[in-house]
């Protein structure tokens, strides 16, 4: 996603950190919005359409065009994990709790 409104760039970096509710304090306030706007759409997707406060924030840091890829990459990852639990394939590649390897015991490399 590209920078907008004051160089805020939410990166790959932001992903590793964004399970289990743990923030990283040296998060932009964008990287943390885009965090709580993935949890949100996954557990409480209704309850954004009305929230004024929470619009109000995602315009202060996204252009519209951002909000609309952050929405539509969520929504895509949503679709694909529940796609791949459908077809009992969720756990054959498992998501690194750490962007080091080595250091995440979750962390295999098929042969």
């Amino acid at each position: 996603m590209p920078a907008a409104h004051g160089g805020n760039d939410v990166g790959h970096r932001g992903l590793h950190r964004s399970s289990g509710g743990v923030r990283d304090p040296s998060e932009s306030e964008a990287e943390k919005l885009a965090a709580e706007t993935a949890e949100r759409f996954c557990w409480d997707h209704e309850a954004m359409t009305g929230d004024e406060d929470y619009w109000a924030r995602m315009k202060e840091h996204f252009t519209d065009r951002q909000i609309l890829e952050l929405l539509t990459l969520v929504g895509y990852c949503v679709a694909m994990g529940r796609t791949m639990a459908i077809l009992d394939i969720a756990n054959d590649c498992p998501v690194n709790q750490t962007p080091d390897p080595s250091e995440d015991p979750s962390h295999y490399i098929h042969s």
